[in-house]
């Protein structure tokens, strides 16, 4: 099959980084690391960690948040805080840490903290972490003394520690007029250098108030190929690579988990002929996801119906997967053409290089799956600077028709981290407008306990029996691969999450 030689043809970097004369190094000194990831950040701003590629390198090395998660059940565990309780209603008071310096040494304390909630909210900057996590809510912090804060929100926000583990804290001096490309944090590493299209170079900070590292060097760099991050393991160059595609993950040095992210694709509902539920369903029934598992998609990855995984609050087991009809496809695109939908016009499939790995061999195969159901697609595969400009607002409203390849992670264990932003009709990457079901996420946001689960589980089931406005993939399965002298295991949060305060050398 066509798909399947797409993949064979990336073991040649594979086979070219392992050329004779090729140049290698045998193994990082004792107090160096490099780790290869798929891409280069967009940001090092301390307020844009809700995009994977900026969190994994910011979050927990350079900067860190007043509370963390923990990957084993979700729990809201201390980090800059040491604890905190809910005062009333919409007041909650944290306790911090003292003796914490900030890489520039300014002082860490409550009015550092009120600062950097402020800005991260502040739309002129336009931070991710404020279009997405802190969206609809507003959080006004407040200086009790320097290791106490209190948080007030406008509206009742039962989750709200949850919500702070999400927010990084940047040292007071980081500019309000424009994104900072020299985070200052209080993390285990602070930024040597930053060089773009290169790498990004980690030093450990001697001042760090925890643990220190064991390495005092990393060097994160990015590589699009499967085969040549994990070549670059075999040879030395590097001695953690993430996202190794299935056909490249067959040692012992290659371990998969699952990794919180859902595979989607996002329909834009508001074009024609996408704004037809017709359509939108016979998208959903063209797609061979038991033909992809175990091919593209890693043996382990589960077919999706919402979403987010089973582990986070609001996901519903009671919505069924989509079946593959391309022939139900084709009598629905028919029927929608009968009724003057311009089905035949040209439908754009845009992709991200390296998003995971054989993301490009996936939406090969999903293309043809839509011209066998009828559709006219045409695939488009984009570097992460053009595509993040189709996934977030604003857009043309000239713009073609296109379903986007994406996909959504929720290590934090609540569906208000996923469903505000993408599915609402003010959402920054929502392509739905839907009154219905922006009071859902709306008054389940607000919920708690049973009530709040009930209401998340309700708003799955309208996105998806209702709306239909996604083409649900996989819940994912990654594989990194780690070099035998590496002490090192990757969790649940490390699509986000490079810890590299937890490696070490055997």
């Amino acid at each position: 099959m066509k798909k399947m030689k797409a993949i064979g043809a990336l073991s040649i970097g594979l086979a070219f980084l392992l050329a004779p004369g090729s140049a290698i190094r045998a193994d990082a000194a004792s107090d160096k690391l490099t780790v290869v990831v798929t891409d280069e950040p967009k940001s090092l701003d301390p307020c844009d960690t809700d995009l994977s590629g900026n969190s994994r390198i910011l979050h927990n090395n350079i900067t860190e948040a007043l509370v963390d998660l923990s990957p084993a059940d979700g729990s809201v565990v201390p980090s800059l805080a040491t604890g905190w309780r809910q005062v009333d209603e919409l007041t909650w008071e944290f306790k911090l840490r003292d003796d914490v310096t900030f890489h520039d040494g300014k002082a860490f304390d409550a009015n550092a903290v009120v600062a950097a909630l402020k800005r991260a909210q502040d739309p002129a900057l336009a931070c991710e972490v404020g279009l997405a996590t802190l969206k609809g809510v507003k959080f006004n912090a407040e200086a009790v003394n320097p290791t106490t804060l209190l948080i007030k929100t406008d509206i009742v926000e039962p989750i709200l520690p949850n919500k702070m583990s999400a927010v990084d804290i940047g040292s007071p001096a980081t500019p309000n007029d424009g994104k900072s490309r020299s985070p200052a944090g209080t993390g285990p590493y602070k930024l040597a250098a930053w060089t773009p299209g290169q790498s990004v170079d980690l030093v450990a900070y001697d001042g760090y108030w925890g643990d220190k590292p064991a390495i005092k060097n990393a060097t994160i760099i990015w590589r699009a190929e499967s085969a040549v991050r994990a070549a670059m393991v075999a040879t030395g160059e590097a001695q953690i690579a993430y996202e190794i595609a299935p056909q490249d993950g067959t040692t012992e040095q290659d371990h998969a988990f699952p990794n919180a992210e859902t595979s989607l694709l996002r329909i834009d509902a508001e074009i024609p002929p996408l704004n037809d539920k017709r359509v939108r369903e016979a998208l959903n029934l063209s797609i061979d996801r038991d033909g992809l598992v175990g091919t593209i998609f890693h043996q382990d990855a589960q077919k999706a119906m919402q979403a987010v995984p089973p582990s986070v609050v609001g996901f519903n087991p009671d919505i069924p997967v989509w079946t593959y009809d391309p022939e139900k496809a084709k009598s629905l695109l028919t029927a929608a053409k009968a009724d003057g939908v311009p089905v035949d016009k040209e439908i754009v499939i845009y992709g991200r290089i390296g998003i995971y790995p054989n993301s490009s061999e996936s939406l090969e195969a999903i293309q043809a799956m839509l011209a066998d159901a009828g559709f006219n697609a045409r695939l488009e595969m984009l570097e992460t600077s053009p595509w993040l400009k189709k996934l977030l607002k604003p857009w043309s409203k000239e713009r073609q028709p296109s379903i986007l390849q994406t996909q959504i992670d929720n290590t934090e264990g609540d569906a208000v981290f996923t469903l505000p932003n993408r599915f609402t009709t003010d959402g920054n990457q929502s392509t739905i407008a839907d009154a219905k079901l922006d009071t859902l996420i709306a008054d389940a946001s607000k919920a708690t306990g049973d009530e709040r689960k009930k209401l998340f589980e309700e708003a799955f089931s309208y996105i998806a029996v209702d709306a239909v406005n996604i083409v649900p993939l996989f819940h994912m399965v990654t594989i990194a691969r780690v070099a035998e002298n590496v002490t090192y295991t990757p969790d649940v949060q490390a699509g986000n999450e490079i810890k590299l305060k937890s490696i070490s050398y055997r």
